[in-house]
């Protein structure tokens, strides 16, 4: 796929885990926070949350884009894709759901959950690239996608 006249590769299909019936799983994590009583929940904290990985093979710095369909819905930039979808958006936290937690990573899990839960097709596509944040800011720029914040 030819972004913004970047090539991007194709990494997966982002799958939110199923219950053995088919169903997406749906997760609230924020309730084993043990300072749950302390901080109030980050304005999308509430959840509910899904689960899913990608291949750890993209350890490599660059801009990634997720789809659904064919309608780009999200840009965004990295060190090591792997990680960022592994360890962030793909596996909440429960300290990430409240005040000071990484509001972003609970924001697209759950919009990754919402588009799951219609089952729409939900693609994962990397430019490497070490000029990473300048051409995140590029793509971002040109394409307003439905997902990113102004």
């Amino acid at each position: 796929m030819v972004i913004g006249g970047y090539t991007f590769v194709h990494v997966c299909n982002i799958e939110a885990m199923r219950s053995s019936d088919g169903d997406v799983l749906t997760l609230l994590p924020q309730n084993r926070y043990e300072k749950r009583h302390t901080y109030p929940l980050n304005r999308y904290g509430a959840g509910p949350f899904c689960k899913f990985k990608i291949p750890t093979t993209y350890t490599n710095p660059g801009v990634y884009a997720l789809t659904v369909g064919d309608e780009i819905r999200y840009i965004g930039e990295t060190n090591n894709l792997s990680r960022r979808y592994n360890m962030g958006y793909g596996n909440i936290s429960p300290k990430n759901c409240y005040k000071g937690g990484q509001e972003t990573n609970v924001r697209l899990n759950n919009l990754i959950l919402q588009a799951a839960l219609k089952d729409e097709a939900l693609s994962l596509w990397f430019h490497e690239t070490a000029e990473y944040k300048a051409v995140e800011v590029e793509l971002r720029l040109a394409y307003r996608t439905l997902w990113n914040r102004v």
